[in-house]
Parts: C-alpha cells; structure tokens; sequence
C-alpha cells in the first residue's frame, strides 16, 4: 500500500504539483490515524507495551478510520476539480494493484490488469479536461470500480474482499461528492 502511495505521488508530483500537496497530506493523516489507532483497539497492550505503536495498527477498524479521516479532510479541502481526485484515487488504485500482483508473483494478471486500466484512465484522462469532465470522471470511476472487483473474482474466489470494500466506498463517496459539487454549483 505504502508503494502505491510513493508512486502516485511521483506521478502527481510532476503532473499537478497542486494535487500532490493535497494527496501527501490526505495519506499522511490515513496512515497516522491507522497506526495510532491501535490506542482505541488495544488500550492496554499499548500501556504495557508503548513499542507496540511502532511495530501495529489498528486492523480493519483502524484501516477504515484512517479512509474515513483522509475522505473527511478532502471534504473540508474542498479540492477544485472533484473529477482530479477521482483521477488521483483511480491512479493509486491502479499502481496498488501492480504492486500487489507483483509481490504475489503474480506477473501476467498484474501486467494485464496495469496496461488494461491504465489505457482506460489514459483514454478518460483526456476527456475529464473539457466542460463534461465530472461527467466522463463519474462514469470511469463506476466502470473502473466494476473492472476491479470482476478482475478480483476473476483471480480469486467471488467474495468481496477489504479491497472490494474499498472501491465501492470509495466509488460511493466520490459519486456523493460530484452530485454535491453539482448541485452547489447550480
């Protein structure tokens, strides 16, 4: 997950310098609040045992506050263009899943599922620049969020997985936040 974070933020570090600044603080606050989550989980480990904070998290309770703290400071951010931060989530996806597939030796679906979406977000990146851009973003999100969980059940079993999870949530918030970008802009 760290890699993914590291690489899209190269990438938007030489792209849309703006965005990067808003990306590293909106990861930082989701990997402080997972990791410091382990306090609220497990109290008196982290009493008996302070290095615990180091070495833990806070599991899957501390992974969906840290998702929901970095959802809630992109709230408050008020980004310019929602369809930039679908982009931004769309590319973190994108190089999570390269990562994950290549730790796995798992070469040829990684490989396939990378040059499969990224020539989707490269196709879509050029029509989010126009007057429908929150338009064509909320649309590849949907068929992007799609894509990966039939690229999941293709590759495992059909369960949804905490990753799974994460794409509709994150598919869900995003959608929220256009239909809200749009009606305060009406």
């Amino acid at each position: 997950m760290l890699a993914s974070f590291f690489l899209t933020f190269l990438l938007l570090h030489f792209w849309n310098r703006k965005a990067s600044d808003w990306y590293s603080t909106g990861i930082i606050l989701f990997i402080l609040v997972w990791k410091l989550s382990v306090i609220i989980v497990d109290f008196q480990t982290v009493i008996k045992h302070p290095l615990t904070l180091i070495y833990f998290h806070g599991g899957t309770v501390g992974y969906w506050s840290g998702l929901l703290a970095a959802g809630g400071y992109l709230l408050l951010k008020r980004v310019d263009q929602i369809s930039v931060t679908i982009l931004v989530w769309l590319i973190t996806v994108l190089f999570f899943e390269l990562v994950f597939h290549l730790l796995e030796k798992e070469y040829l679906i990684g490989s396939i599922q990378f040059v499969f979406n990224g020539a989707l977000l490269l196709y879509v990146k050029g029509k989010v620049r126009g007057a429908k851009g929150n338009v064509w973003s909320g649309q590849l999100l949907i068929v992007f969020t799609l894509l990966q969980i039939l690229f999941h059940s293709i590759n495992g079993a059909f369960e949804l997985t905490t990753a799974d999870w994460t794409y509709l949530v994150a598919a869900a918030y995003f959608t929220f936040l256009l239909f809200v970008r749009r009606k305060q802009s009406e």
